[in-house]
């Protein structure tokens, strides 16, 4: 789930986030598991979701062609700062969250703040 979408409008940022490329209205509901949803419904959905900033469009003829505005990566990073920054003790939860990584994924992690450059002193 993501906070602050509902189940249908999370399902469709899945479906376009994981689109090569943008999709109109017709193919996001093809890639839906349930069919029986409308198409005015995914319209309205999509509508919905331009209108939270969460999507763009572009109409080419007749028909508008949707695409997320950002990346699945980019709004995974949002959502770990933002529980980062909602705890009394941000130290204590980076350790409880990097204790849950993957092995892999620590030592991508350590990678990646070796590559930072040295804090300087204020």
């Amino acid at each position: 789930m993501i906070p602050g979408l509902g189940p249908l409008e999370a399902t469709v940022m899945e479906i376009l986030w994981e689109a090569s490329e943008p999709l109109p209205v017709r193919q996001v509901r093809e890639h839906l598991t349930d069919h029986a949803t409308a198409y005015t419904t995914i319209s309205t959905v999509l509508e919905n979701l331009r209108r939270k900033g969460w999507v763009d469009r572009e109409q080419l003829g007749r028909v508008w062609f949707y695409r997320p505005v950002r990346e699945r990566s980019a709004h995974a990073a949002d959502l770990m700062y933002e529980a980062l920054t909602g705890s009394r003790d941000s130290e204590a939860t980076l350790l409880r969250f990097v204790d849950s990584m993957r092995p892999q994924d620590v030592r991508a992690l350590r990678t990646l703040l070796d590559g930072l450059p040295p804090e300087e002193e204020a």
